[in-house]
């Protein structure tokens, strides 16, 4: 008996990192810009959007939130029977165009925009001024060539 409960506990703990990782994502901004990432089910459905910072990353999970749960009268909300995956991530710019499309994301994958299929553009932010090189950075104001006789 004292057997059987150790088996069953080591099946459990190699088996337990499945369990964490289901209906998760993890999603990589590895831009230059603002991205908002928008989780699609395999029906179509909307799962789920999720603003990353450039260079930052965040976990999104499908089991936080109004997913799953019957929401009243709408039967369409309680649809647990239809499979969700492979999941699709939209990736779009702060100003709504579209940056890039992952499709055929499975539980527990990572995914980076940069790796994902589109434009992977945003418009520069009007507000954001470049500073002007200063004439500092040269070691004469008028540099000659030297002369090619020498």
């Amino acid at each position: 008996m004292a057997f059987r409960r150790l088996v069953f506990l080591m099946l459990c703990l190699i088996s337990s990192p499945y369990f964490i990782y289901a209906g998760t994502v993890r999603l990589i901004n590895n831009s230059p810009y603002d991205l908002r990432a928008v989780v699609r089910g395999g029906d179509g459905s909307f799962l789920g959007e999720v603003v990353v910072k450039a260079q930052k990353e965040t976990v999104w999970t499908d089991t936080y939130g109004q997913y799953g749960m019957y929401g009243g009268s709408d039967a369409t909300m309680n649809q647990n029977y239809k499979s969700k995956t492979p999941y699709s991530v939209l990736w779009y710019c702060l100003d709504g165009t579209d940056y890039a499309v992952c499709d055929t994301v499975s539980t527990g994958a990572v995914v980076m925009a940069q790796g994902c299929a589109g434009a992977r553009m945003c418009k520069p932010n009007r507000r954001e001024v470049y500073p002007q090189e200063s004439e500092g950075n040269y070691l004469y104001k008028n540099p000659k060539a030297p002369p090619l006789n020498q």
